[in-house]
């Protein structure tokens, strides 16, 4: 029954650059991973190539985990994995530090960002959600089997990773980003069960959605339609259908935000979908 209320994903999670993007720029791809300038010449060629109003930050899913400590290969064929996980033992969570906005790549991202919106560009910033990001700070079994035997473990960790989402999604506010893109591929109902979604995954996305709610100013952000789905079958949400015009979903996801200021959760669709109905889904945190 849980299954069958869960939004299905057609969008694909790994978004491959051209090669023929890159030549045309005469930029490397790790490079435009790691350099701000660099960054924009390529949101921008993306957002052209793409046809969107929109440029999207950053250009993977390995940027959190990177600033907690763990090491990212860079591909272009297949997109950016992580190489070596920064926790082998679960006794070394204890060494883990919030992350540092102002150092890495973490902070390139930011300074890309600043750069686009005073070149008056529409912004998306990627957000990877909580157990995605745990389990590439450490591998997926260490951390299940820690979940078992040591919850207060993980729960320190998980603890600090949503101090470190909050703070980034709070900088991207400041920034004046226009949405703020939030999903948690390895995290949803779906995939982990509705007792650990429940006790831990879900839990700790709505920690860092109740922290943040009432700081989004004009910004909003657009739940994965996995996630706001996996957070409604467990009553953390509710869901609200608006009506809303517009040529396509990213202006009407702008208008929503300003016809209502009481909207600061989207979710329950995809935004790399290019179809819609005019349909707008407002979603509650309780």
């Amino acid at each position: 029954m849980i299954a069958a209320n869960i939004f299905k994903c057609v969008g694909k999670e790994i978004e491959i650059i051209p090669d023929n993007i890159l030549e045309e720029l005469n930029i490397s791809y790790e490079e435009s991973n790691k350099n701000a300038s660099e960054m924009v010449i390529l949101a921008k060629a993306l957002k052209k190539y793409k046809n969107k109003k929109y440029c999207k930050l950053p250009f993977c899913h390995t940027v959190e985990a990177e600033a907690f400590g763990s090491t990212v290969i860079f591909d272009q064929k297949v997109g950016n994995r992580i190489g070596e996980y920064k926790v082998d033992d679960i006794n070394l969570v204890e060494d883990i530090l919030e992350i540092d906005l102002n150092n890495g790549r973490i902070a390139e991202v930011l300074k890309a960002i600043s750069i686009l919106k005073e070149n008056e560009e529409n912004v998306i910033l990627d957000i990877t959600g909580p157990f995605s990001i745990a389990t590439s700070i450490m591998d997926s079994q260490l951390f299940y089997r820690t979940i078992r035997k040591d919850r207060e473990k993980i729960n320190r960790l998980l603890e600090i990773v949503e101090n470190s989402l909050v703070k980034l999604i709070l900088e991207g506010i400041k920034q004046n980003v226009d949405v703020i893109s939030f999903a948690d591929p390895t995290g949803t109902i779906d995939i982990v069960g509705p007792k650990i979604y429940k006790e831990v995954s879900g839990k700790s996305t709505y920690n860092i959605l109740k922290r943040v709610e009432e700081q989004l100013g004009k910004s909003v952000i657009h739940l994965c339609g996995k996630t706001s789905t996996s957070l409604e079958v467990i009553g953390l949400l509710e869901s609200e259908k608006i009506k809303v015009e517009g040529c396509n979903y990213f202006d009407m996801v702008k208008k929503i935000k300003e016809q209502r200021k009481d909207v600061n959760f989207i979710g329950h669709w995809c935004l790399k979908l290019d179809k819609f109905n005019n349909e707008i889904i407002n979603c509650k945190i309780k």
